[in-house]
């Protein structure tokens, strides 16, 4: 605490010491720098909610493709099955 209080204390003379004008044109200059990063803040959020749809709308689709792949898959491995139980059925036939 002391620390800061001598920090405060260091910047207060510093300020006392310089020229009102200096003061006022140094605080108008952050001023400005700060509205600039508050719009740059401002596009960047803007910018990732923008993304953030495209990608919620990349993982939709992909989604369903990966879902169509899934059936599709499964639909091939009945009709293996089913194949392969009437070729069975075709040999049983044939032996018996």
């Amino acid at each position: 605490m002391k620390q800061y209080h001598d920090v405060v204390n260091d910047l207060n003379e510093m300020s006392n010491r310089r020229p009102r004008s200096t003061l006022i044109l140094g605080s108008q200059e952050e001023n400005a720098r700060i509205r600039e990063l508050q719009q740059e803040n401002i596009e960047l959020q803007t910018s990732v909610a923008e993304y953030q749809s495209a990608l919620e709308l990349i993982m939709a689709k992909y989604r369903e493709q990966v879902f169509g792949l899934i059936k599709a898959n499964r639909l091939d491995a009945s009709c293996m099955k089913l194949n392969n139980y009437k070729v069975f059925q075709f040999i049983t036939v044939q032996v018996a």
